[in-house]
């Protein structure tokens, strides 16, 4: 398109440059709710929703014990266990261990054995969560956190029209400016974060600066190398585009932060009509090399699979190739589709390309919301659940939905699935939320330590408070309860490696004061830079 190619060019001269960003004044809080001797943290709760070995599970008034030096979960156990096994001895007048003969050589022993572990309140932490329910982190699989900036700056658009018309221009004025995208990322982590989400697949530009946002926050991503088939400010031409690419894996990939799965890297092509095949296929074999997920826009609309179907290079939405086929059909042509693929969308499948899809064993990431709203369509979740797909949920951006709310999109994945299909049992609440948790992590390649409650894997955690407001009360069914009647404001603490980061309901890792500020001030600018432009 040569509007597409237009607006990217019409940006800062730091085209084609690797842009290092570092913030030289730091204005994130540093947590104080756990201290440094604290070896264990027990986190007691009404219900635990584990997700495996099965979704409909729920555990009455069990324990997570987790190992704080590691962030790990080494035990799930009632609380009448846990209390006996992890005792706190302590002197109420002295603030010291008790030195009782009872203790022996038990004193401070190791746990794993079923062995009782014993020490003070500063070693042993219990969280008591008497009206809660505890689920794995949630998992946005598919957004772009810097474009929470441009939330509801068009609205009631076609897809194609918001892009070009709006989208487009501005992030070609804006996004290299220093600090877009950070600002974009930690308003995004925010929201997510109040909302329950501790993981999330991102494509956007400047992925720097969302590795910087992400760390401060202490949240995890799947930070996506995008790549795109015109000109930026981010490259020039498809070999810039890898080389930045690679620079960013090749600074940040071999980090602790990255090898402890704070984030991980996808290739990110955006989409068929925006990425032609020699560059697509490049990419895909760079993934396979690399052992990285390939995140893609596809099938996202009919206007793509029509145009595509037909090579009508008049149309916008005509996926970047010589050859007349459906997107789908195309990238299987290539050989350019497998188990790591993360296909956003696809809203428009035939029975035939279910098939594939499953054969391939890809992923696919269901975005309910910014579907309806952009009229785009509706991804045929039941069929691709049957057909043994691994299916996400996703919020898409906060420009197209206008939110980042997965208590909002779980719900809508099952009742509109539901109706779609006719069938009232199609995709039940229990079905949705592990879409929305472990989908979410197999998608993105996170499933060994993220996605369910499990022992050996991290301590991503929500605790989602039920029947204490009209709304969720009376609580017969928690996971019912939990996605049809609670909204993310019922959050009221979430964990990341054990750590704390919304504690009732207050940000640990994140200054939501400055955050705020930036995105009011980002806010002003792009409002002027509109009035100008019309």
């Amino acid at each position: 398109s040569n509007q597409l190619a237009k607006a990217l060019c019409d940006c800062p001269t730091n085209k084609g440059l690797f842009v290092q960003h570092r913030l030289v004044e730091r204005r994130i809080h540093k947590t104080t709710t756990m201290a440094s001797n604290l070896k264990y943290t027990i986190i007691c709760a009404k219900w635990i929703a584990p997700i495996e070995p099965d979704s409909s599970t729920v555990l009455v008034d069990h324990a997570v014990v987790i190992r704080n030096d590691d962030g790990t979960i080494i035990e799930i156990l009632t609380q009448d266990q846990a209390k006996s096994k992890y005792v706190v001895i302590h002197d109420m007048e002295s603030n010291k261990v008790a030195n009782t003969s009872s203790i022996g050589q038990n004193e401070q022993q190791e746990d794993g054995d079923g062995n009782v572990v014993y020490g003070t309140r500063e070693e042993i932490k219990y969280i008591e969560l008497g009206s809660h329910l505890l689920i794995p982190g949630l998992v946005n699989a598919h957004t772009h956190t810097g474009l929470s900036i441009m939330r509801g700056k068009a609205d009631d658009e076609y897809l194609f029209d918001w892009l070009e018309k709006t989208l487009w221009p501005i992030e070609a004025r804006f996004v290299y400016e220093p600090r877009f995208c950070y600002d974009g990322a930690l308003l995004a982590i925010s929201e997510m974060i109040a909302a329950g989400v501790t993981t999330f697949n991102d494509m956007y530009w400047s992925p720097e600066q969302l590795i910087e946002a992400v760390t401060e926050a202490n949240v995890r991503a799947l930070v996506g190398l995008i790549c795109i088939g015109f000109p930026s400010g981010y490259a020039g031409t498809q070999d810039e585009y890898i080389e930045h690419g690679m620079k960013v894996y090749r600074e940040f990939g071999e980090t602790s932060q990255s090898k402890d799965g704070l984030y991980r890297f996808s290739w990110a092509p955006h989409a068929p009509y925006t990425v032609p095949d020699d560059f697509m296929k490049r990419i895909f074999d760079l993934s396979v090399e690399m052992s990285l997920p390939m995140h893609i826009h596809l099938h996202e609309t009919q206007d793509e699979c029509h145009a595509s179907e037909s090579l009508d290079r008049t149309s916008m939405a005509c996926h970047k190739s010589d050859h007349a086929m459906r997107p789908l059909a195309n990238l299987d042509r290539m050989g350019a589709l497998n188990e790591k693929t993360i296909a956003v969308h696809m809203c428009h499948l035939t029975d035939e390309e279910i098939r594939t899809v499953s054969n391939r064993k890809m992923n696919v990431v269901h975005c309910p919301t910014s579907n309806m709203k952009l009229a785009s369509g509706w991804c045929q979740v039941q069929q691709l659940t049957k057909a043994g797909v691994n299916v996400a949920i996703g919020t898409d951006s906060a420009a197209s939905n206008n939110n980042l709310d997965m208590f909002q999109e779980m719900k809508l994945a099952a009742i509109m699935s539901k109706n779609v299909s006719s069938d009232a049992t199609a995709i039940p609440a229990h079905h949705a939320l592990k879409m929305a948790t472990l989908n979410g992590a197999k998608a993105l390649g996170m499933d060994d330590i993220v996605g369910s409650i499990v022992v050996g894997k991290k301590a991503d955690l929500v605790a989602v408070e039920l029947g204490n407001r009209p709304g969720t009360s009376p609580v017969y069914a928690p996971i019912s309860t939990l996605v049809y009647s609670a909204v993310a404001s019922d959050v009221q603490y979430v964990w990341v490696n054990g750590k704390c980061i919304y504690d009732d309901r207050k940000f640990t890792t994140i200054d939501l004061q400055y955050v705020l500020e930036r995105s009011r001030k980002w806010g002003q600018d792009i409002h002027h830079f509109i009035d100008k432009r019309v």
